[in-house]
């Protein structure tokens, strides 16, 4: 292959990941600013600045552009990380870190496709796989490993029940954020007050 082509494909590729980006990017938002009902293809193009044929060529099938966005989402927020106290239990810590990811823009993103997949058959298989893959992310031993923590089997039953509450409130607090517009909830202080305190408790009591 010569310089020449080989540099061909080389842009032609950067150019095809570049308009993917530019979907998934103006598909987020959609969901983020108007909901699902409102993301069509003509809107994602709109505001994409690109047209119907060229989001055609990428995602032949609409609901796989949904697909990606979900995914591209997980992976964004799973990739972001905070200055955490190191004094923190891992218990704590994941609180703070859940707490902070749930309350970005685009978790509302994933609410809107969460609850478009329950009513929508065709959509709901085709993020099946996509939100499988989520859920083994935010497992407990996925935790647990990033953060180099390791639980003994008689306490491990303890701290996935404390770890699941603490995922299903968080994920309570951002289904909240997004019913509101992104405006927190006027318990949300409390409840993530209550979620520290038991962390907290667990932490002193398991870790040494």
């Amino acid at each position: 292959m010569s310089i020449n082509i080989a540099r061909d494909l080389n842009l032609n590729e950067a150019s095809s990941n570049a308009t993917r980006a530019r979907l998934v990017e103006s598909t987020i938002d959609l969901l983020i600013k108007v909901g699902f009902t409102k993301t069509t293809g003509v809107a994602v193009c709109r505001r994409a600045g690109l047209t119907r044929g060229a989001l055609n060529h990428h995602f032949p099938v609409f609901s796989e552009l949904f697909v990606e966005t979900l995914q591209t989402i997980y992976w964004r927020l799973l990739d972001v990380h905070f200055d955490k106290d190191a004094s923190l239990g891992v218990l704590e810590g994941i609180v703070i870190e859940g707490h902070a990811r749930i309350i970005l823009p685009e978790f509302k993103a994933v609410i809107e496709l969460w609850l478009a997949s329950k009513n929508d058959s065709d959509l709901g298989k085709r993020l099946a796989q996509a939100i499988g893959q989520s859920a083994q992310l935010f497992t407990p031993e996925i935790v647990l490993d990033r953060n180099n923590k390791k639980i003994s089997s008689e306490n491990r039953e303890g701290f996935e029940a404390i770890y699941r509450t603490i995922f299903e409130a968080l994920i309570g607090i951002g289904l909240g954020r997004a019913v509101g517009g992104g405006t927190p909830m006027d318990h949300e202080s409390m409840v993530l007050r209550v979620l520290r305190d038991m962390a907290r408790q667990y932490d002193r009591k398991h870790e040494h």
